[in-house]
């Protein structure tokens, strides 16, 4: 084996290890990332920034795998996978036994809504690619609600097994070359090919950290999640086994306490002090990260004064020990539990969760981890271990594709039967219900199934502006010879009036053109983002909207808009008020060019996806709904409708239909009303057709009168 200087000798502050040798330093670095995790998960409130613990694990993974690959390098394809064989054994067992304990569990006890899409989720973290199937539904604005996959954790793993696939051929390239720099060129310092992988890894952190900046700042949802934004801080771990191994050296005692106590400082920071408004990965990684990086460099285990006492106290060591298996199991169990149990989690449950992870975690590393790490005919045979891996794939995603094929077939058939069953129920089905109390509709007209996928058409004709609002898109209904032409104006909360307007009485006088943006509400100011991008792209957008509008020849505006966006740059107490001011601005864009605006107040909102919730099976269909106090949200845009002395501003709502005294109902009339929290389903919202109908009517003569 060819190596560009000899192992580090065990003990040394290197801290590359031996065979046997055990970093007590690391182990209780594993300790405080899986600990951060677990209490942020559980009590997100109070360690806000406890999301850390997995870049503490990336750096920790990025050290101990560089080490061995530049003691010994990747010479050839059976090197390689060796390499792979020993991962595999390491890791594979253990995460399929908790993906197929989560989807057995999340098809006994989850809403049945979430069953496909959880289903696909299992398969993708059996293939290690759920990283890259988060980034991408991240960027789904309608899918921002939807309830928390229980192997969405599964991510972090799939960026260090994409990293395992890579890095050893990178590592085992650049020992070759170096190698060969050494032997074959002549009068070259052997000096550059001894740092050469070093170079090699710190151009990958300096690569990746750039990128990780520029998508953070950009598409901070995707940035959380993607391979190419995370690889600088299993490089950054690699920088350290690379600096150390190329020239092994050790700090004064007193400087190796007090550079793993600044580093042990850094990480728990982060934890303390950082939140979700903490723009992350991007250069905020950096805290943790080389806070971890510090600690391993400082390799401070004995140091006098130094954190080595307490990082190795037995209980710390036992969790680092089991921290792999802690990390599977604490996430599934904090999402089924509360359905398995019928209530939300509360301190007894809180505590039952700790030790059940813990208690599970034990198991598997006893049963499961360690005797196929250790199995010898898996360790002689290479051929073996693949075969487990492919058995454990097998299991695992198969099934996951088979049940969401299934799930996905059952939801099909609810989509089909729930139309015949609202038509049977004829003028009395949603809304119609509360307008004529004879009317008795007894049980659900369309199942919960049925109701999550019961969205708009504008939702899926690419009628939509999304961040970071680059696109100009918008739709148009109806036919190109209407005598009325009518602008639809807002977020998503204006896009689920769509089928309303088109099933309205007269609607074939009307050509409907959507000016529709997610998340940004029309008016002339900055929201806040997390990326500033979106801010400005919203607020030319919406110029945009509002200019395409007045200078079109609408006959009629139709606006509406959930005002769920903070303006920046406006104190909390001032927002309500500043948003009617705004809103005013927008409504006197069209009166002053004389034309007619329809405002269509927002609709109630739900405290969590009703689909899901009525899935679940709760005592009643209101136990998914909340008291108008809670649903009603401040709406200043029909605050400065009814302000607007104009004469053609005309405000409509539907509350009367949809609450009462004591509660917003997620169902009415049999009808689902709502395909997640928030958005009303299609079916729901062509009951409303009346009502929209009469205020597009009044709208219309106000223009007229004018």
């Amino acid at each position: 084996m060819t190596t560009l200087s000899p192992p580090v000798p065990a003990g040394s502050s290197a801290g590359t290890s031996t065979r046997t040798e055990v970093r007590t330093d690391v182990q209780g670095l594993r300790a405080l990332a899986v600990s951060a995790v677990l209490v942020y998960h559980l009590l997100p409130g109070t360690v806000t920034g406890g999301y850390v613990g997995v870049d503490v694990f990336f750096v920790i993974s990025g050290f101990l795998i560089t080490s061995h690959l530049l003691r010994r390098p990747v010479r050839g394809v059976g090197d390689l996978l060796e390499f792979w064989a020993r991962r595999v054994r390491r890791l594979i067992p253990a995460a399929t036994v908790v993906l197929v304990a989560t989807l057995a569990a999340t098809l006994l006890w989850l809403p049945s809504t979430v069953h496909a899409r959880v289903a696909r989720e299992v398969a993708a973290a059996a293939l290690y690619v759920e990283n890259w199937a988060l980034a991408r539904s991240a960027t789904d604005y309608l899918a921002a609600e939807e309830l928390a996959s229980p192997v969405q954790h599964y991510w972090s793993l799939s960026v260090e097994e994409q990293f395992y696939v890579l890095w050893p051929v990178l590592i085992g390239l650049t020992v070759w070359v170096a190698v060969r720099w050494r032997r074959r060129g002549a009068g070259r310092p052997a000096s550059l090919s001894a740092w050469l992988p070093t170079a090699v890894v710190g151009l990958v952190v300096v690569v990746s950290l750039a990128w990780s900046v520029h998508l953070t700042g950009t598409n901070p949802s995707a940035a959380y999640f993607v391979t190419t934004t995370r690889l600088w801080e299993l490089a950054l771990g690699g920088l350290v086994a690379a600096a150390v191994t190329v020239r092994p050296w050790q700090l004064p005692t007193p400087a190796r306490a007090a550079t793993a106590w600044a580093g042990l400082a850094a990480v728990v920071a982060a934890v303390v002090l950082f939140d979700g408004s903490t723009p992350f990965p991007g250069v905020a990684a950096a805290l943790p990260t080389v806070g971890t990086a510090l600690v391993i460099a400082a390799a401070a285990d004995g140091a006098r004064g130094g954190p080595g006492g307490l990082l190795a106290w037995r209980p710390v060591q036992w969790l680092g020990d089991v921290s792999y298996s802690v990390y599977l199991w604490h996430w599934p169990l904090i999402v089924v539990v509360p359905y398995a149990l019928g209530r939300a989690l509360g301190g007894v449950e809180l505590v039952a969760v700790v030790v059940a992870s813990l208690v599970l975690a034990a198991l598997t590393k006893r049963w499961v981890e360690d005797p196929l790490r250790r199995q010898p005919v898996l360790v002689r045979r290479r051929a073996a271990t693949f075969g487990l891996l492919a058995v454990c794939v097998a299991v695992s995603a198969v099934w996951g594709v088979s049940a969401a094929s299934a799930s996905d077939e059952r939801v099909r058939e609810a989509v089909v039967s729930a139309p015949a069953q609202v038509a049977d129920a004829g003028a009395c089905a949603g809304a119609g219900a509360v307008r004529d109390p004879s009317c008795d509709v007894q049980g659900l007209l369309t199942p919960p199934e049925a109701a999550a996928q019961d969205k708009p058409a504008v939702y899926a004709d690419d009628c939509w502006n999304d961040p970071p609002f680059t696109t100009r898109n918008s739709c148009t209904y109806g036919s190109d010879d209407a005598p009325v032409r009518v602008a639809l104006l807002g977020n998503s909360h204006a896009g689920h009036w769509a089928p309303a307007l088109e099933a309205g009485e007269g609607a074939g006088d009307w050509q409907v053109d959507t000016y529709l943006q997610s998340s940004c509400y029309p008016v002339e100011r900055l929201l806040e983002y997390e990326a500033a991008d979106d801010a400005q792209g919203c607020l030319d957008t919406t110029r945009w909207a509002v200019d395409s509008v007045v200078d079109g020849g609408y006959d009629l505006v139709v606006l509406s808009a959930r005002t769920n966006q903070l303006l920046a740059d406006v104190p909390e107490a001032e927002q309500v008020d500043a948003a009617q001011d705004a809103y005013a601005d927008t409504l006197a864009a069209f009166t002053d060019a004389g034309i007619p605006v329809l405002v269509l107040r927002d609709t109630p909102a739900m405290p969590d996806s009703v689909p899901d919730c009525l899935a679940a099976g709760p005592v009643s269909w209101d136990a998914c709904g909340a008291p108008p106090s809670q649903a009603l949200e401040p709406d200043p845009l029909a605050a400065a409708g009814r302000a607007d002395d104009s004469g053609l501003v005309t405000v409509r709502e539907v509350t009367d239909l949809m609450c009462d005294d004591d509660v917003c109902h997620p169902v009415v009339g049999g009808v689902v009303a709502y395909f997640d929290h928030g958005h009303l389903t299609a079916t729901f919202a062509r009951t409303l057709t009346p009502e929209v109908t009469d205020g597009v009517q009044a709208a219309l003569r106000t223009g007229r009168s004018s």
